[in-house]
């Protein structure tokens, strides 16, 4: 699931504030498992892995391996030769 909006907090009498829409960038060759969930303004990098059912906060480096909630860097990948 890829989430490209947000809001801010907003007053009492409506809790959700101004929307805000930020894109999601995947790089080639990345793998991202079932039922995982990207946040707004995410990159991932070429080559990654993102384990099934992972929660994706923050960016994530070409060739890593992530899985979590939230996502964290499990190991690094062997880059192929481009």
């Amino acid at each position: 699931m890829f989430i490209t909006g947000d809001h801010s907090i907003g007053r009492s009498d409506q809790r959700a504030g101004a929307v805000t829409h930020r894109g999601i960038s995947v790089g080639d060759g990345a793998w991202i498992g079932a039922g995982v969930i990207v946040l707004p303004g995410i990159r991932i990098g070429s080559g990654c892995i993102i384990g099934a059912g992972a929660v994706v906060t923050a960016d994530c480096l070409p060739d890593g391996v992530y899985a979590g909630i939230p996502a964290r860097k499990l190991r690094d990948l062997k880059p192929s030769a481009r």
